[in-house]
């Protein structure tokens, strides 16, 4: 104990949360990466951000904020540099003639709190907040934004020779300073924003830039047309993609350090009249877990759905479009498995992120190693839980199915619109009834919608329109009360800060065991389903609205098919 210098790292030793080892390891890793010790306890130790805010709070007798708290906007930033409160995980957010508070998720950090001192000329008093609120709150305050993109692009200019169209000029202007520093810029915001999504699209004048956020497409900057091969070029050679290519389509992966965060870029290019269209996905390696509460499955939901997670086998399959979350909610089931009594198996097309006690194997297509492939070898490694990241062709919904029937739980995804469509798409796949009958257990429907900003949501009365759709929900409502949000600064005018799952649960009953040996409609199995108490995408959506979550047009968004 005696080697540990760090009072809330002894802390965690002492309440057997780490052992002496790791606490060694993790401050030694500290010292010689020069990162906060708290983000690696965070993030290698499997300490929990809240777990560590509150022993600082109690050890050190330091004030705790949330991120409700926290202003928006941090102060006296023209005297400490951006890039060093970011690293640093601090930002001065008040201040008077003689003190400067310090938000700050490590507030035994003297070294930190010394140099904020310094240079505001103040005293630095410390306020701890947790570690991926500050974060997220960093990123916010400091994302550089389209100005700082919009300032690089005119940096090309400068640069600007003579036409490359031969390969070698290709790779040189793709690796001159002004393209690699635009095309960190965009990485760079695109993270600091939440964006799950970059796309790079090619027009006959300019290369439109925009990133998904929560959802939403926002264009960001438009280089001129002429830039277009370059940036494109250089994303490319990141992702080890072969830039000579421009006529057939292209997958590739990077993962990059960026602002101090480990994140995984999923690359597919395309080409298109004008050029080579280009998509980014980004995954951050480090990105904290989530229960199935915290997607937005009610508990009654949670506790049904953990009761059939306790079959010793079968199927359970999470349905919806591509981006509505499927993958998340299996991770969060993972979660509530007893993975130490357990064998638990997974195959995905990307992993997405490590769970700790499952075996992940990667599906690679290019060397011939496809899900069906791997299922096949899985299935003779004595797993007790398999999960399927996506049943996406007969040869794998065959094999999963005859897993389930052999004594596994296997979970797995499947495009559909409904829980119910499930069953018919597995049938069009060439399942027979009698097996499928036999192995569904249950199927989850979602969608996300926008979750709404709490400091500029604000209520009001349902207009005609709205109240007709609140009227298909059946519910006995005398004054309704929705909610929407303006846009503020805490949100960046989007009046969204996230996104949250409206689900639909539908167990296999008798009746739909039934309805599958009979090849009934999918209609037929909804309106089942119904009968025997689902509570409808539509319904839990309307739920949600009503409870401020999000907007009622949100909800009639996703859910315009029903």
């Amino acid at each position: 104990m005696q080697a540990l210098a760090h009072p809330i790292l002894r802390h965690l030793v002492t309440s057997g949360r780490l052992s002496v080892d790791t606490a060694v390891a993790l401050e030694r890793s500290a010292r010689e990466e020069n990162e906060p010790l708290v983000v690696l306890v965070v993030r290698r130790g499997g300490i929990e951000p809240e777990s560590w805010a509150q022993a600082a709070a109690q050890l050190l007798g330091v004030p705790r904020l949330s991120a409700e708290d926290l202003p928006v906007a941090p102060v006296l930033t023209e005297k400490i540099s951006a890039r060093f409160l970011r690293r640093m995980r601090a930002a001065p957010i008040g201040f008077d003639d003689s003190r400067v508070q310090v938000a700050i998720a490590d507030p035994a950090d003297a070294a930190t709190l010394k140099a904020i001192a310094l240079a505001t000329q103040r005293e630095a008093v410390p306020v701890v907040v947790a570690l991926d609120e500050l974060e997220a709150a960093l990123a916010r305050w400091f994302a550089q934004g389209p100005d700082a993109i919009r300032h690089l692009v005119g940096d090309l200019d400068a640069h600007k020779g003579e036409e490359r169209d031969e390969l070698e000029r290709l790779i040189d202007s793709a690796r001159e300073a002004p393209v690699v520093r635009l095309v960190n810029q965009i990485l760079s915001d695109a993270l600091a924003l939440g964006a799950s999504d970059i796309h790079l699209e090619p027009f006959r004048d300019r290369l439109q830039v925009r990133f998904r956020v929560h959802g939403r497409l926002r264009e960001i900057v438009s280089p001129p047309a002429r830039y277009a091969a370059a940036i494109v070029s250089r994303i490319k050679i990141l992702a080890k993609l072969d830039i000579a290519e421009r006529r057939l389509p292209q997958d590739g992966r990077a993962r990059l350090e960026l602002n101090g965060r480990t994140v995984d870029l999923r690359v597919a290019t395309a080409p298109s009249v004008h050029g080579e269209t280009l998509v980014i996905r980004l995954l951050e390696a480090d990105r904290q877990r989530v229960s199935l509460s915290e997607i937005g499955l009610a508990p009654p939901l949670v506790t049904r759905l953990e009761r059939i997670l306790s079959s010793p086998h079968g199927m359970v399959l999470v349905t919806g479009p591509t981006g509505s979350g499927k993958t998340t909610t299996l991770y969060a089931a993972l979660q509530r498995l007893d993975r130490n009594a357990l064998k638990v198996i997974s195959v995905e097309d990307p992993v997405e992120y490590q769970i700790e006690g499952v075996t992940q194997i990667q599906v690679r297509p290019e060397i011939g190693l496809d899900f069906a492939r791997v299922l096949r070898s899985v299935v003779r490694h004595d797993p007790d839980v398999i999960m399927v990241g996506e049943t996406r062709d007969p040869e794998t919904a065959d094999i999963s199915v005859h897993a389930a029937l052999t004594g596994h739980l296997v979970l797995s995804t499947l495009h559909t619109n409904s829980a119910a469509g499930a069953i018919a798409r597995l049938l069009d796949m060439g399942i027979e009834p009698y097996l499928l009958a036999s192995v569904l257990r249950a199927v989850v429907g979602q969608r996300l919608v926008g979750l709404l900003c709490p400091h500029c949501r604000e209520a009001y009365r349902p207009q005609e329109v709205e109240g007709a759709l609140l009227a298909r929900a059946k519910l006995a409502l005398t004054e309704p009360q929705l909610f929407r949000a303006r846009g503020c600064p805490r949100c960046s005018g989007l009046g969204i800060v996230g996104r949250i799952g409206i689900f639909e649960l539908l167990e296999v009953d008798d009746r739909i065991r039934e309805l599958i040996r009979a090849r009934a409609s999918t209609q037929e199995v909804h309106e089942a389903a119904i009968a025997a108490g689902m509570q409808t995408m539509f319904e839990d959506g309307i739920g949600k609205a009503l409870s401020g979550l999000t907007s009622l047009s949100e909800v009639a968004r996703v859910t315009e098919d029903w």
